[in-house]
């Protein structure tokens, strides 16, 4: 049976409502400066991209990785206002995600530009850590859980859990051309951080979202030339959960 009630989806929330979702919609920061190419992204891809169509990325085997910045959307500043240690710990993950992403592609991180070097520049956009007072209350309070319910499926997040948005470019080191760029943001989910002391663990989450995603972007555009996502190996049932469960 393909359709599910609203009822349905939400009495398996708890089965699948670990770790971190994309959410539905994420405002540029201007980081990227030209967003004119760029258009939704389907299925399992970032919820904005360009792809350049002329692009080969077998041409490349190395990659130089910028540091990642902060670039707050406008009316938007919290970023500028978290601790010292907050702000480091969020680039370290930053970097790190995306390291990792190309060694999953097997690129050489170098830190010189050449024929078959690409460029990753990217930015922190959001980082939003959750209210764990918030969050606890919704996972035991019936009432509060019913009216957040309701909310969330409407606007694809539950409230007071964290968030994470990211803008990023590849492109070619020696030339400058844009091979690919994307911006995206990710949500925590009811049960993916109930811990008091970790508030981060829904960015956390949200960085390991986009290793996974990435890695696998990076792997197979070394297979098959595209900067496109491979399919997604997701159900359709599971298309639905991740999309409806807040």
């Amino acid at each position: 049976m393909r359709f599910l009630t609203l009822g349905s989806l939400m009495l398996t929330l708890p089965l699948v409502g670990c770790g971190t979702k994309q959410y539905r919609h994420v405002e540029p920061s201007g980081f990227l400066g030209d967003y004119s190419k760029m258009v939704e992204g389907k299925s399992n891809e970032a919820l904005s991209v360009y792809v350049n169509p002329q692009a080969d990325c077998r041409k490349y085997s190395k990659a130089i990785i910028e540091p990642v910045v902060f670039q707050e959307i406008p009316g938007y500043t919290t970023l500028a206002s978290l601790k010292a240690e907050d702000q480091s710990m969020l680039l370290a993950l930053g970097r790190e995600t995306i390291s990792s992403a190309m060694r999953e592609g097997q690129f050489e991180i170098v830190d010189q530009p050449g024929p078959d070097v690409l460029r990753v520049k990217s930015a922190i956009i959001e980082a939003d850590k959750a209210n764990m007072v918030m969050a606890l209350g919704l996972s035991v309070a019936p009432y509060l859980w019913e009216i957040s319910t309701v909310w969330g499926v409407s606007a694809g997040k539950w409230p007071f859990l964290g968030e994470l948005a990211g803008e990023m470019e590849i492109s070619d080191a020696q030339t400058g051309e844009r091979l690919f760029a994307s911006v995206d943001k990710v949500v925590g989910t009811l049960f993916s951080t109930l811990n008091p002391i970790n508030v981060w663990g829904d960015v956390r989450d949200g960085f390991e979202f986009w290793r996974i995603r990435e890695g696998k972007r990076m792997k197979s555009c070394r297979a098959t030339g595209s900067f496109h996502m491979p399919e997604d190996e997701r159900g359709w049932m599971r298309k639905t959960f991740d999309y409806m469960a807040p």
